[in-house]
């Protein structure tokens, strides 16, 4: 069975030039437990009420999906989207649905 399309994270460099591309082909259940608190935390929030503690899960999280890839704090804070980070967690929680979803046909 082919691999599902892996969840991307591009971190970028001085003239938004691409340097490296982190990726996850498939996310283990603890992290979909992470996501949906998160998700909870966060995810209906409008950016302009977004707290410290709020950003600071966000990183959090996404070192552990990525984890091995050698990520930190400043590595995040300086190279990584903002569309990009928050889109780690949609697709976490995109995956999910897939799977999960009672209308679509069970796989073979």
């Amino acid at each position: 069975m082919p691999l599902q399309s892996p969840i991307v994270l591009n971190l970028y460099g001085e003239d938004n030039q691409l340097i490296r591309t982190c990726t996850r082909a498939f996310v283990p259940w603890k992290m979909l437990k992470k996501a949906v608190t998160l998700n909870k935390q966060i995810g209906k929030k409008e950016i302009d009420s977004f707290e410290e503690t709020d950003m600071d899960a966000l990183t959090a999280y996404i070192m552990e999906i990525f984890s091995g890839q050698e990520l930190t704090i400043q590595i995040l804070d300086e190279q990584a989207d903002v569309t990009e980070m928050m889109n780690v967690v949609r697709a976490v929680m995109s995956k999910a649905r897939g799977v999960m979803d009672p209308t679509l046909p069970p796989r073979p």
